[in-house]
Parts: structure tokens; C-alpha cells; sequence
């Protein structure tokens, strides 16, 4: 399994932080030029961010990441995007784990995770 890298993490413990003490959903839109995260912690070791958009009237992922929570490590997992028909998941949790099946898609979710939470940071003064 891969994990975040140590920026990132740092923006995805702060985002855990604010979600834990608000009833594990928040939806952060602390800049209004850009579009609002929504986070929700899934399950206890699982959380969801996602940037939604709409099209005719049906709210659309532009993306949606899953994290797997471990030991204070953060590892993507899973990635959609209804406006161009991708939903990736490079594991699945059996048996209250993550299991990678796929690891070079993983490495991929790793990647682009990492730079999509820069982008967080920025936008959302994080």
C-alpha cells in the first residue's frame, strides 16, 4: 500500500480534524471562486472527498477520492469522475482491511491525491 506524501497528509489531518468535530460530514467552501469540498468519513478508518458539480440537474463527482485511514497514514483507494465516466478502485476493504489489488493504479491514485490536496490546501485556505 501506498500512502500520501507528508504535505499531503498534513492537509488531510487538518480536514480529518475539522469533520471529527463536526459530526463526520462538513462541506468546506472557504473561498467561493472555487468549487466546495464535501467530506465525509465513510467509516470509521474510510473518508470521502469529493468536489461536486451539476449537469441538467444531477449533482456529478468532479472527483470523489477515497482514503483508507491506518495508523495515521492516509492511502487512496478509490476515484470518480461523472463528467468524463471514470470510477476507479485500485482496492477493496475485506474483512475491516484494505487490500490493493491493483498497485499500479494505487501508485496513480497516489499521485494525482497528492497533487489534488495541494490544490485543496490552496483553495480552501486549508
Amino acid at each position: 500500500m501506498m500512502k500520501v506524501n507528508d504535505k499531503s497528509k498534513t492537509v488531510l489531518e487538518k480536514i480529518f480534524k475539522l469533520v471529527s468535530e463536526n459530526d463526520k460530514y462538513i462541506k468546506l467552501n472557504n473561498n467561493p471562486i472555487f468549487m466546495s469540498l464535501t467530506v465525509e468519513i465513510i467509516e470509521d478508518s474510510v473518508i470521502s472527498l469529493c468536489h461536486y458539480g451539476e449537469q441538467n440537474g444531477d449533482l456529478m463527482r468532479d472527483p470523489e477520492m477515497l482514503f483508507w485511514v491506518e495508523n495515521g497514514n492516509y492511502y487512496p483507494f478509490y476515484f470518480r469522475n461523472d463528467y468524463v465516466g471514470v470510477e476507479e478502485y485500485s482496492g477493496e476493504i475485506i474483512g475491516n482491511k484494505l487490500i490493493i489489488n491493483n498497485t499500479k493504479l494505487q501508485n496513480d491514485h497516489r499521485k494525482f491525491s497528492n497533487m489534488w490536496l495541494q490544490n485543496i490546501k490552496y483553495q480552501q485556505n486549508i
